[in-house]
């Protein structure tokens, strides 16, 4: 009986922390991290700010919590396109579907990623920049060790291949904030989005 309580009100801790969350990432996305305050992260997400101190220390541990959730979400995508992919191509095209698909059903998320991105360095705390930082290195090294290999089996052309990732990174990673911000992006189109990315990546827009 004492052990069905406990996981009954480890279920209700966990839906309560995750109201805050969501109500809380919806107000970064519009404003910043530093704009925030959490009065307004109280009164989306209907609770407390006694309430909201129960769960987190303060709107800094809520902003990394989110940050950290999408960035592991980011590292869970890239690792089950390497192990569903035999080559650099299949790798690119499934990682950019579901990057877009992400973007496309979390739109704040997306949003707040982008924020965080231009901005971490200045406008968010120090173990936020740090995550951030991190992740990038961590993200790129990957993507570098896997582009050389395709270079190495002549799948794609020597070329330098943290400018190429920084390249690809850039320009999809803005093709892909367009659509989403201009809503012109289904969930039916996902399929063709990534494949008109990951075509050009790979084969330009010269005749051959």
């Amino acid at each position: 009986m004492n052990e069905k309580a406990l996981t009954r009100k480890e279920r209700e801790r966990e839906f309560r922390k995750q109201e805050i969350l969501d109500a809380a990432i919806q107000i970064f996305a519009k404003k910043g991290f530093k704009a925030t305050t959490l009065d307004e992260i109280a009164e989306k997400s209907e609770f407390g700010k006694g309430t909201i101190y129960n769960y987190f220390s303060g709107k800094e541990e809520i902003y990394k919590e989110i940050i950290s959730s999408i960035l592991a979400e980011n590292r869970k995508n890239i690792q089950e396109a390497d192990e569903t992919t035999n080559n650099l191509y299949d790798f690119i095209l499934e990682t950019t579907k579901r990057q877009i698909f992400f973007c496309l059903n979390n739109k704040d998320a997306f949003l707040l990623l982008i924020f965080t991105k231009m901005h971490h360095a200045k406008s968010t705390s120090t173990e936020v920049s740090k995550l951030m930082n991190n992740h990038e290195e961590e993200m790129l090294k990957h993507i570098v060790e896997k582009t050389e290999l395709a270079a190495a089996n002549n799948e794609i052309r020597n070329l330098d291949s943290e400018k190429l990732i920084r390249l690809f990174k850039s320009s999809g990673f803005a093709y892909i904030y367009d659509l989403v911000i201009s809503q012109n992006l289904k969930e039916e189109n996902i399929n063709d989005e990534a494949l008109f990315i990951t075509d050009i990546l790979f084969n330009g827009i010269n005749i051959k």
